[in-house]
């Protein structure tokens, strides 16, 4: 029987049920300008493809319709995927088509989304690409969907999707595409910790101007996103050498944005930046209601509203940001967290500032057993990466594909490195101020998200008037 399937939207794709073995290529079907770059391995052999926006690091440049492994894995699929994955920046998914293994892998925080039904085997970006209106509808799971407040700050951590049947394949996990089983890829042992700390800050510098690099190079100008906070003052430093060749980036306006607002057009205009600041706009309900549809009802936050704020830069600019310096800063770790304390299902729901649901705590469950062994913290951190962004921030990628973003500390490589860094450090959010104190130390005379006590805390007052849902998350967070 033939599946009745949607037409794919832009930057959305779909492996279709295959009625023969036959290669994964046949089965791919891909939306309007999602690019599609084939893999081949040191013999010339095609082992699979990338989907997205990927940046080679070694070469510093971005990867074309065409890009070849430098090593040689012909019986070993885990060390082919492995040195994909590890070699490349940037947003992509990997269908790896090797002769003892078919999977599709996901980059350090899945920001390529897949979602898949082990049932009719079929796999896709979103329900949007693989769920007609009928089932679309009637496998929508309108009561998991409330209970988490996934229209406003929530999101389903875990794997879950908003409709019955489909799961998520997480970060540092693969679907194999012969059992319709996501597994663990990635970390395999506990991350060690850095015994020089300044070599790995080093390194992840390398790191983050080697993505640079090749965006400024590319086809489009750079758009740097400079807020008030932490990450994207050090994203700045790091891109000093190219600052000739990129614009930061503001989006501006009142409440939330506000001290963005303040900060970025002072720092930018003492230190003679191209400043560019783009008034917040509020999507209409036909674009609110597209930008959910298109993301599987998966995500409803304020990006939501505020999405089409970016438009009048999606044809000249790729947009780069900050997202992932929060594995370094202890982002889900309280003050009185241990190394040995027991990190359960209930607390990360508590972490995340999520009801309880007992649906979800199960899948928890199976994430927890599923880890190798690790500290407490350990297990947090990776939290945030597998369980947040992987189920929040890399849902968002189909859901407005307009201006093509990239987050260059979320690679494998980048990430590794931020999590050997020293616990003290992490706690003191100091990587940051490393970077900016080695690159560029004028940055750090601005402070971080702040206006000064008047302002920060007449802000504080607009916000919680505005939405008290935001401020009982916050006690249920610190509860």
């Amino acid at each position: 029987m033939t599946l009745e399937l949607p037409a794919l939207d832009r930057w959305q794709f779909r492996l279709a049920p295959r009625p023969a073995p036959g290669p994964l290529r046949a089965q791919l079907e891909i939306g309007p300008d999602l690019p599609c770059t084939e893999l081949r391995d040191h013999r010339g052999q095609v082992v699979g493809w990338l989907l997205g926006f990927g940046i080679d690091l070694g070469a510093r440049a971005l990867i074309g319709d065409h890009w070849q492994l430098g090593a040689d894995c012909p019986n070993d699929p885990d060390g082919l995927a492995w040195n994909v994955l590890h070699g490349l920046g940037g947003r992509f998914l990997f269908l790896l088509d090797h002769a003892s293994a078919r999977r599709i892998y996901t980059d350090s925080s899945a920001q390529v989304p897949c979602v898949f039904d082990r049932e009719k085997q079929i796999a896709g970006s979103t329900a949007d690409a693989i769920l007609n209106a009928q089932d679309y509808d009637d496998r929508f799971d309108s009561a998991l969907h409330d209970q988490l407040g996934v229209n406003g700050e929530g999101w389903f951590p875990g794997g879950p999707t908003a409709h019955r049947g489909l799961s998520r394949v997480l970060p540092g996990h693969y679907l194999d595409l012969e059992t319709w089983r996501s597994k663990r890829a990635w970390p395999h042992h506990a991350p060690e910790v850095a015994q020089n700390p300044k070599a790995a800050i080093d390194a992840l510098i390398a790191n983050v101007q080697a993505q640079i690099e090749a965006l400024v190079t590319g086809p489009r100008k750079v758009a740097l996103a400079l807020t008030g906070g932490r990450e994207t003052r050090m994203m700045l430093a790091c891109a000093r050498p190219f600052i000739d060749r990129l614009d930061c980036v503001t989006i501006t306006g009142r409440d939330r944005h506000q001290t963005d607002t303040v900060l970025a057009k002072k720092i930018t205009r003492e230190l003679g930046l191209s400043h560019r600041e783009l008034p917040r706009v509020n999507a209409d309900p036909m674009q609110h209601a597209r930008f959910l549809r298109r993301g599987g009802h998966c995500n409803g936050d304020s990006n939501a509203l505020y999405h089409p704020s970016v438009w009048p830069i999606a044809d000249s600019h790729v947009f780069l940001g900050g997202l992932g310096g929060e594995v370094a800063r202890a982002f889900l770790w309280r003050k009185g967290d241990t190394p040995d304390m027991a990190v359960t299902p209930e607390l990360l729901m508590r972490r995340f500032g999520l009801p309880k649901s007992p649906e979800i705590e199960a899948v928890l469950t199976t994430w927890l057993e599923d880890l190798p062994a690790m500290s407490a913290l350990d297990i947090l951190d990776l939290a945030y990466i597998d369980l947040r962004c992987g189920c929040w921030y890399g849902v968002q990628f189909c859901s407005d594909p307009t201006l093509v973003r990239h987050a260059p500390l979320f690679n494998y490589a980048a990430v590794e490195l931020m999590l050997s860094l020293p616990a003290r450090m992490k706690r003191d959010q100091g990587m940051a101020d490393a970077v900016i104190e080695r690159l560029w130390p004028e940055l750090l005379r601005y402070p971080y998200n702040s206006l000064g006590r008047v302002g920060d805390t007449r802000l504080k007052l607009q916000r919680a008037l505005a939405d008290p849902r935001l401020v009982l998350k916050k006690l249920h967070k610190i509860r």
